[in-house]
């Protein structure tokens, strides 16, 4: 972790949230946590997918690749002619949105810092994807569009990423990405109690100034911001309340025999940062 603000470089000063820093100047708030790259990849395991953060990430695919259609058909608003461009996905899980984009575009490929994750897109799906940390890759090809869906969260240095990005990209590329909004009405009203407040696998918290500020360090200008919601089903979230955080197994095994655990619904809280923007400069 930076001993400064990431986005603005002034003083950290202990956050109203207990565990969290606040910047002193733009208010951009992180976690009191420094992470090696090594403790990083081992959040990231088999388990995180499967019983922690995620009830059964591959179980829910079909669920998964429903809510990333929506956000493709949104992000193919801003992207003319995508049949021509090359798209980039950095922490692409299992590639279930790369699957779902792999039609539209000249090119789909990705890197996730799980290994597990990226050798079942690999093998499984046939994607190209890398288990690796992308501030070591080098493209091949400059990408056009460049993807970090529910990402930037997790990274111990997003801005180094983004600048990164940045780099490789040409005026005119395209940069997606959604992450929490601290600066939500929901975010406020839980306090600590904000269900994107998980550290050590959540450990930045921008609101949509701080978010903003960044991106445009970097030379990118924001073309769309809005919230998006998620498809949910009834039993990962009955899986995240009563195991996860109540610690009531039983009460969860009882409810999922009565079988009305099996729905999904799609819900937006207005928590959800969703933000298209557009490479206009090299960073300075």
């Amino acid at each position: 972790m930076s001993t400064n603000c990431l986005v603005c470089g002034a003083a950290y000063k202990p956050s109203r949230l207990p565990g969290l820093l606040a910047c002193e100047a733009c208010g951009f708030t992180t976690a009191d946590v420094a992470l090696s790259g090594k403790e990083l990849e081992n959040l990231y395991g088999a388990g995180y997918f499967a019983g922690g953060e995620y009830r059964d990430y591959v179980s829910e695919r079909s669920m998964i690749e429903k809510h990333f259609r929506l956000r493709l058909k949104k992000l193919l608003e801003y992207i003319p002619d995508p049949g021509s461009k090359r798209l980039f996905e950095i922490g692409s899980a299992y590639g279930f949105f790369l699957w779902v984009a792999r039609e539209k575009f000249a090119s789909v490929a990705g890197i996730d810092i799980s290994r597990e994750a990226a050798e079942y897109a690999a093998g499984t799906l046939g994607l190209r994807v890398e288990a690796a940390d992308f501030s070591q890759y080098e493209f091949p090809a400059p990408p056009d569009v460049v993807c970090l869906w529910d990402t930037v969260e997790h990274l111990s240095r997003p801005d180094l990423y983004l600048e990164r990005i940045a780099r490789s990209m040409m005026p005119g590329g395209i940069l997606a990405l959604t992450t929490g909004d601290v600066g939500s009405l929901v975010a406020r009203f839980r306090g600590a109690k904000w269900r994107q407040i998980h550290p050590p696998t959540h450990l930045h918290y921008f609101s949509k100034a701080t978010l903003r500020r960044l991106l445009e360090r970097y030379g990118f200008e924001i073309r769309f911001s809005g919230y998006d919601g998620v498809y949910r089903s009834l039993d990962t979230m009955a899986y995240m309340i009563l195991v996860l955080r109540r610690k009531q197994p039983r009460l969860y095994a009882a409810l999922k025999r009565t079988g009305l655990l099996g729905y999904d619904l799609y819900l937006n809280l207005y928590d959800l940062l969703f933000v298209i923007a557009e490479k206009r400069r090299v960073p300075d």
